[in-house]
Formats: structure tokens, C-alpha cells, sequence
């Protein structure tokens, strides 16, 4: 048996909008085995009781199963000390076909989870921005459309931070964009630095602070700050209890996450159904 003080549900797929009924069954089983992503046949056994697990970190674009599911089994999820949000609302984009709830209940989601559990126990992330062409056309598109109006609902709503990457061009992602008639833009540092000094004067003008995934580069950026995903530090106040402060280091190396146990998975019942034509986490093959 594994153990840790941080389960992670999950940075591979999106559990709470696919796998709650799976999720459910595991958290009153005790415990769940996790493949490991580069070899299925490699099974860990990671526990799940409330004895040993302090928090989770929940990752979704679309929480609606899981405001239900917490609704129904509110003591289940109740044994846990913390539950933490990461929750991705890009602009409407053609690239995410699959993500059906409008952009306003996506935010209703957001004033629920606050409402519930605290401003402290969300982080909002705009992830990735991505800039691309259709084929036959020389039109650059974003999905940035609607970023004005997200920062500032998210600092009505009383949100202060705003976590953000840029879309990395795998060559996997790459042919599939080009299989949807989509060509993605490679961007230079220059070109990200850019589009990040507009973004940043939006959100200091709504009071939001931007902090960076894995962007190492971008960070001499002045007010941009590294982000901490899965923050130890932040957890240990939500719970009012000390949690151990190790690094991650299964995660990339500019990663600034704290150690934890993911229990999502890529393939089978795990395979995201949004679609996300950038999404690199989907490993299918195009």
C-alpha cells in the first residue's frame, strides 16, 4: 500500500466531470489501484482513507458531477479533511468541442464552490493559451477572446489569482489540430511575452495576480509569479493542520508542485472525453 497526504484527481484526465461514479466507489472501497502511465502493467495500491489522506486536489473543466456527487455524498467526502479546486475555464473555443456547459455555468460552478468551501480552497486557471490559424486561411485565432470578461468575473466572484501556460506544441498535437483543419502557431519567447504583458495589465486592473505553469521563461516578467499547483503551504492553512513540504519531483522540472498521488489515468475509462484538440495529456494516437 502507497500513501500520502495529497491525493490528486487528476492532472491526466478530468475525473470530476467523467469518473465521479468510479471516484465514489473508490473513496468508500478504501483505497484505488493506480497503473503506472508509462506502463500499465506496473500497479500501485495507493490508500484513500481519511486517516491517511488529508486532502484532495480536484482538476476539471466542469464540475457539475461533482457538486451532484458531493451533494449526495456529502459524509463521504466529508471524511477528508481539505478539498482543493483546480478549475480551468478558457474562453468558448472551438478547440474544446466537447465542453458543453455554457461558459456562464461554468462560472455558477465557480460561485458555488466558493460559496461552499472558500475563496482559499480555489485556484482558476486560464489553460493553455493558444494561438492558430485554420487551414486555407492566414487569420491568426486565439482562444483569449473572452479573457477580460473571465478575470473579471473570477475578481467579482473574489478570486485573486489566475494560474496560465502557454500551449506546448507536441508533434501528437500538431497532427491532430491539422486532422480538424487547424494549424497551431509556434509562439517565440517574444511573441508569449507580448501577448502576457496585455493579458497582465487586464488583470491588474481587476486585481489578479498571474502565476505560471512550468513557464520558466516567462517568469523575468515582472509581477509574474511560479506557480504552485498543488501548494502544501496553502493546504497546511486550509486545514489547519501541517502537511510535509516535498517536492514533486515525478513532475517536469520547472514544475512547482508539492508531492502528491495521482489516481487519474490516460487510457480506458480514463480517456477525456472533452476532446481538447490541443490536450497532450490524451496520449491517443492520430
Amino acid at each position: 500500500m502507497k500513501y500520502s497526504e495529497i491525493i490528486s484527481c487528476s492532472r491526466r484526465t478530468d475525473v470530476p466531470a467523467f469518473n465521479m461514479d468510479w471516484v465514489i466507489s473508490k473513496i468508500k472501497q478504501g483505497y484505488v489501484d493506480v497503473a503506472n502511465p508509462f506502463n500499465k502493467k506496473q500497479i500501485s495500491r495507493v490508500s484513500l482513507d481519511p486517516n491517511d489522506v488529508r486532502a484532495f486536489v480536484w482538476w476539471s473543466k466542469d464540475f457539475h458531477k461533482w457538486i451532484q456527487a458531493y451533494r449526495q455524498y456529502k459524509s463521504l467526502f466529508t471524511q477528508y479533511k481539505g478539498h482543493y479546486f483546480q478549475f480551468t475555464i478558457n474562453s468558448p473555443s472551438e478547440l474544446e468541442p466537447n465542453v458543453y456547459r455554457t461558459l456562464g455555468e461554468r462560472l455558477n460552478q465557480l460561485r458555488w464552490l466558493v460559496k461552499e468551501f472558500g475563496t482559499s480552497a480555489l485556484s482558476y486557471r486560464f489553460d493553455p493559451i493558444i494561438l492558430y490559424k485554420k487551414q486555407n486561411s492566414s487569420t491568426i485565432r486565439s482562444n483569449l477572446t473572452k479573457f477580460k470578461y473571465l478575470i473579471q468575473q473570477i475578481s467579482e466572484i473574489g478570486l485573486r489569482e489566475m494560474i496560465f501556460s502557454f500551449a506546448t506544441i507536441y508533434s501528437k498535437v500538431e497532427r491532430r489540430m491539422k486532422s480538424r483543419g487547424y494549424i497551431p502557431i509556434r509562439l517565440t519567447l517574444t511573441q508569449k511575452k507580448e501577448i502576457l504583458k496585455k493579458s497582465k495589465r487586464i488583470c491588474d486592473n481587476y486585481g489578479v495576480k498571474m502565476l505560471g505553469c512550468c513557464q520558466p521563461d516567462l517568469l523575468e516578467i515582472e509581477g509574474i509569479e511560479q506557480a504552485h499547483c498543488i501548494d502544501a503551504y496553502k493546504l497546511e492553512k486550509l486545514i489547519g493542520e501541517p502537511i510535509k513540504k516535498v517536492k514533486d519531483t515525478c513532475q517536469r522540472d520547472s514544475c512547482g508542485c508539492f508531492k502528491s498521488k495521482d489516481i487519474g489515468g490516460y487510457h480506458g475509462i480514463f480517456k477525456c472525453k472533452h476532446n481538447c484538440s490541443y490536450c497532450y495529456a490524451n496520449p491517443t494516437k492520430i
